[in-house]
């Protein structure tokens, strides 16, 4: 076993925990993410597909921009592609800015060494295809496959509790995992060496923040009877930092019950403010629906695994920030023996580094990855394009964490690449063995390929970045003021851009993705003018402005434009300039 030490990374739907230990040990110790302790938000704000905050930093941010923030990448992880801020970005990108974080956390506890394994826990119901965008995140971090080890998050909490005492073969467990987002529960038999799950379900609609929501409509109605002008300006017009206050001090006075009988919640605003206090017998009963929901989920799991209530079970573990309530425990207890250990946030980190620390391989041998402070290979331009990305690239990129610095750790994306081998060597990128233009690799060659309608509109085009397989993009700014500045959403201001490259290797393959991955929630897809074209329009998962992407196989001529108050508007346009 060579010398160094193993990371874990329990990325959270709300919150992320990491745990740290000496290689072949299993004295797994925490990782302090924050200055305020053990766990730091997951959120993340994508300022660009090269400048993503996260945490705490990109909470404060998110009322600058909310299109550019993404409460819970975990949520998203499946759905391979996003829209934020007007970007098409691979879900595991801020995934990856997550574990960016974390890693830059560790390594500086360890003395500026970085781990040379990482260990990455999912939830037990996670496809392979989840499980492979959470390494994919990893390889952009520098951490390639041979690198990483996964484990699901009910193994690693039953690792945990079992460390201290053996459970011979056969022993049955259960797991109440009860976190800010979600409530995953599993049964796990005993085996030789580690633990099998023999039934396992969850709810993404419940969980810690379920019971914020309670507590918040309770604070609506107290204020409807005592200051009907401070709910009517919090509902209404409060700003995003006074929202974000009363949301602290709901989340606090929740916490507070946990350990005490009572609990206060201070809502400011408008130069008003009032404290309200609540009991805790008053919030257990504003739960009480969610926790037997809780409940009759652990019961039908139990079913599921063939155990009858109050037999068979040796303990029910809880785990997650939410399984501190005290009710929760009360109505759990007739289930199972309960057992809960230290800090239930950070169980399933610490209890991932125990499930492996024994599982010495030849990877272990890998070379510990080096500091980087320059990227390998740069694709972002001054101008920042906004662009969708290849299935297959190579990119280099430092991904900025709690603040944009410069990456300790190169991030990579690994898949290599997919250029076409009918290219010659010696065409210069622009075209094929056959003679046929391949993309374009001038400004003028993509404003000839606009239809007139639009070229006629555009006041300039400047080079902007390039394609994944090498075509030039251009930015475009619409001539203003024009009969079209009524379609878009003037708070972006008077001038409006949109980015156009003529490249048909790139539009196959995108057309291609469109076909085989599911589209945003707030997208469709429609045909163009031209014959074969496409047409991709909507909101994706932005509630605000409305995006439309064109793209012809035939003349591989693509155009995106963002920022149209509404779908409507959005077709209009396209109608008016010739690309519907």
């Amino acid at each position: 076993m060579m010398a160094g030490w193993m990371l874990s990374v329990d990325f959270g739907t709300s919150n992320t925990a990491a745990a740290h230990a000496d290689n072949g040990s299993d004295a797994a110790e925490v990782v302090s993410l924050t200055h305020q302790g053990n766990l730091m938000p997951s959120a993340v704000f994508v300022e660009s597909p090269h400048s993503i905050e996260v945490g705490d930093v990109a909470i404060n941010r998110a009322q600058t921009n909310p299109a550019a923030f993404v409460p819970s990448p975990k949520r998203v992880i499946g759905q391979e592609v996003l829209t934020v801020n007007g970007y098409d970005i691979p879900s595991a990108l801020p995934a990856a800015a997550v574990l960016h974080a974390v890693i830059t956390a560790a390594t500086a506890m360890r003395r500026g060494v970085p781990p040379n394994r990482l260990i990455l826990t999912h939830p037990e119901a996670w496809s392979p295809r989840e499980i492979d965008i959470l390494l994919d995140a990893a390889a952009r971090v520098g951490y390639p496959r041979e690198r990483v080890a996964t484990v699901s998050e009910p193994r690693a909490a039953a690792h945990y509790y079992s460390r201290s005492s053996a459970m011979p073969p056969g022993t049955e467990i259960a797991v109440f995992d009860f976190g800010g987002g979600t409530l995953d529960v599993a049964v796990l038999r005993a085996t030789e060496h580690s633990f099998e799950v023999i039934a396992a379900r969850g709810d993404n609609t419940l969980g810690g923040k379920s019971l914020d929501s309670r507590l918040r409509r309770w604070v609506d109605e107290q204020l409807l009877d005592r200051n009907p002008e401070l709910l009517d300006f919090i509902r209404r017009s409060a700003p995003m930092h006074v929202a974000r206050s009363l949301e602290d001090s709901i989340r606090r006075a929740k916490e507070l019950l946990s350990s005490t009988p009572s609990a206060s919640v201070t809502v400011a605003g408008n130069g008003q403010q009032e404290t309200l206090y609540i009991t805790r017998d008053e919030f257990d009963e504003l739960i009480a629906d969610d926790v037997e929901r809780a409940v009759q989920l652990t019961r039908q799991t139990l079913a599921d695994a063939g155990v009858d209530v109050g037999n068979r079970l040796s303990a029910l573990y809880l785990t997650g920030g939410s399984s501190r309530v005290p009710i929760v425990h009360d109505r759990l207890a007739a289930l199972g023996p309960i057992a809960t250990l230290d800090d239930p946030k950070t169980v399933v980190a610490q209890g991932a580094l125990i499930a492996t620390a024994h599982r010495a391989t030849a990877h272990d041998t890998a070379p510990t990855p080096t500091t980087a402070t320059t990227p390998v290979a740069e694709t972002a331009s001054a101008s920042g394009a906004r662009r969708k990305p290849a299935a297959r690239t190579v990119v280099a990129s430092t991904i900025a964490a709690v603040v944009i610095i410069a990456a300790l750790i190169a991030g990579f994306i690994v898949f290599g690449s997919d250029r076409d081998s009918s290219s010659t060597a010696d065409t210069g990128g622009t075209t094929t063995a056959s003679g046929a233009a391949a993309f374009a690799s001038d400004v003028d060659a993509i404003r000839s390929a606009l239809p007139g309608a639009l070229n006629s509109a555009v006041e300039k085009c400047v080079n902007s970045d390039f394609t994944d397989t090498g075509g030039l993009i251009a930015s475009c700014t619409l001539v203003s003021p024009s009969t079209f500045d009524p379609l878009f959403e003037s708070t972006y201001g008077p001038a409006h851009t949109f980015t156009s490259y003529v490249d048909i290797k790139q539009v196959k393959r995108q057309l291609a993705g469109i076909r085989d991955y599911p589209l945003a929630p707030g997208d469709a897809v429609i045909d163009g003018a031209a014959s074969s074209s496409k047409i991709v329009y909507g909101k994706g998962y932005s509630a605000s402005t409305s995006t439309a992407e064109y793209f012809d196989p035939n003349t591989g001529l693509s155009a995106r434009f963002s920022n149209f108050t509404t779908d409507d508007n959005a077709l209009e346009f396209l109608r008016a300039i010739g690309l519907l």
